[in-house]
């Protein structure tokens, strides 16, 4: 009995001391974990103090200065006008109080976009002076009838409005003839509200728009002024060569956009590649979606002078203020500015 309870009293003691060594094996691992991690640490922290002490030593001076350049050769500004419609009716209160419109203030905003025209040019002559003025007339410059409500709610018959846009345009055009000594290049495409028909046509669009006729007015009514020069279309696009680039002229309306998170960018980009395989163009400019849009570097959207509508309302469309655009064209970079003109004072609380 002696020996058994001596051999459990050695097998106890053997297995503390086993448990005691696994003890310290265990604290003396873990003592040098932190210890690396302390040195570790340390090294961060001298690393950190030798990169504040650098910094706070003498500035080096590089002596920077003001680039000095040479003469510029002089840019192209385009200033569209699209998709005004300005015998449509907008009631503030079927748009939420976001708009507003009648003939009275579309004449307002046409006088505002021209005077603002003028006031862009003279602050690009700061920066490059302006050798060209390019003023395309891109189309659904009227609403016209070509839906039956149009019948009762526009201000003014499709003829009225021809009669109407011919006085704007031509004291818009005698003002920036009066306030520049540039040469004026006007080339024009038809919307799809103007069409005397019912529904649009492809091959005689031109032959059944009240556009196209206003457009052929405006041209003999210039054309014995040297510095006013209409290209008046007769198909789609209406490309012409600005500051040695080809650039598209089009209503808009030929683009396919069905709605989607997107917008209106991945149409337009794969109708641009088609037509680019027939006819390749540097960038398209055009209007029709009433919303002011810049891929830079190969095309510009601009807004409407109407603004935001109950048709707008109806398709969900994204909230835009009046604008036309301001597109500034240089002989080396191509586009090089594309800004809205905001065609209404900003309402002050």
């Amino acid at each position: 009995m002696t020996r058994k309870a001596d051999k459990l009293v050695a097998d106890a003691a053997s297995k503390s001391q086993a448990v005691e060594d696994a003890k310290k094996a265990k604290e003396l691992s873990s003592a040098k974990r932190e210890g690396k991690a302390a040195t570790a640490y340390a090294i961060e922290l001298e690393r950190k103090v030798d990169t504040l002490l650098g910094v706070g030593g003498d500035v080096l001076d590089r002596k920077f200065s003001v680039l000095k350049h040479s003469k510029p050769n002089g840019v192209a500004v385009v200033a569209p006008a699209t998709d005004w419609h300005v015998e449509e009716k907008i009631e503030s209160a079927s748009v939420s109080g976001k708009n507003n419109f009648d003939l009275v203030i579309a004449e307002a905003r046409i006088r505002r976009f021209y005077s603002k025209i003028i006031e862009l040019i003279d602050w690009q002559d700061h920066l490059s002076p302006v050798v060209e003025l390019w003023h395309p007339l891109l189309g659904d410059l009227m609403t016209g009838y070509i839906h039956e409500e149009l019948m009762e709610t526009n201000a003014l018959s499709p003829v009225e409005a021809v009669v109407f846009l011919r006085d704007m345009i031509c004291s818009g055009i005698d003002l920036l003839l009066r306030e520049t000594y540039l040469p004026i290049f006007i080339p024009t495409c038809v919307g799809n509200h103007g069409r005397t028909t019912v529904k649009k046509r492809i091959k005689t669009s031109c032959k059944n728009s009240y556009e196209w006729l206003l457009y052929m007015t405006l041209a003999r009514h210039y054309e014995g002024n040297p510095r006013v020069k209409f290209s008046v279309g007769t198909g789609y696009h209406n490309t012409q060569e600005i500051m040695g680039r080809k650039v598209r002229f089009h209503h808009g309306d030929g683009l396919r956009y069905m709605g989607g998170v997107g917008g209106i960018s991945i149409p337009v980009n794969k109708s641009i590649a088609q037509w680019d395989k027939v006819s390749p163009a540097d960038f398209d400019i055009f209007g029709h979606w009433h919303t002011f849009l810049t891929y830079y570097p190969k095309w510009v959207s601009c807004g409407s002078l109407m603004g935001y509508s109950e048709y707008s309302v109806e398709i969900k469309a994204d909230f835009q203020h009046p604008t036309q655009a301001f597109i500034v064209i240089d002989r080396k970079y191509g586009l090089v500015q594309s800004t809205p003109i905001f065609l209404e004072k900003p309402a002050r609380s």
